[in-house]
């Protein structure tokens, strides 16, 4: 088990956006939100063909609070030479969360060709909506070898959930807090569970990891199950 060393600087990403599809039927937006549908995007650039993207929880930015993000990805884009993407969540995603992750990876292909790659590795991690997104549709990527999810919302769509989550063949750590408000759900992610499939369980951690020492913890993850 690794354990999480704050980096001594830093870093400064390279901000990008993708924009989703808005000639469809299942999108209205807003008539003061002319810029919803552009999603932000926070690169970290590595050395290697490794790639761990982050999709963050339901409206959250791609620094995060605390600037926890930019923490996280320093860390690991330093230490591990990994390039990070960190994409934020806007409320459109809902709309069609499988389009949301099909632009998101779409976006980091073509930065990672820019880059110089011709294949690479993906990490995903997510938290809350983001987790249960990297949930449902990681299988459709075989290129995506290891998933972190953090406290996945599981309430919603748990059967097409449980299924997909069934379906993807790489390494899987589903981080689930004693004190989440999905946690009575445990019970029900039983046949997922496989060698290379984990359910892990931390205790006395709400959702938001507002308990003490919760945001420390949070910031160790990625670390800890990833490398």
């Amino acid at each position: 088990m690794c354990f999480y060393l704050m980096p001594i600087n830093l870093m400064h990403p390279i901000y990008h956006s993708f924009e989703l599809p808005t000639d469809t039927t299942w999108m209205e937006i807003p008539e003061f939100s002319p810029h919803a549908y552009e999603v932000e995007v926070a690169e970290y650039k590595g050395t290697t063909n490794k790639v761990v993207m982050i999709i963050v929880w339901k409206w959250g930015t791609t620094s995060g609070y605390q600037n926890k993000y930019i923490t996280i990805a320093s860390n690991l884009a330093e230490k591990y030479g990994v390039s990070v993407f960190v994409v934020e969540n806007p409320w459109i995603s809902r709309d069609d969360p499988r389009l949301f992750v099909e632009c998101a990876m779409g976006f980091v292909e073509e930065q990672m060709k820019k880059s110089g790659f011709d294949d690479w590795e993906i990490y995903g991690m997510g938290h809350s909506a983001g987790a249960h997104f990297w949930g449902r549709f990681a299988h459709l990527y075989p290129n995506v070898s290891k998933l972190l999810l953090i406290n996945p919302v599981v309430s919603v769509n748990f059967t097409k959930l449980k299924k997909e989550l069934q379906t993807y063949q790489g390494e899987l750590f589903l981080i689930q807090w004693s004190k989440d408000h999905d946690f009575f759900y445990n019970p029900l992610l039983d046949p997922i569970k496989t060698d290379k499939k984990q359910v892990i369980i931390l205790e006395w951690v709400n959702h938001e990891f507002s308990n003490e020492g919760g945001f420390e913890l949070f910031l160790s993850l990625a670390e800890t199950y990833l490398f």
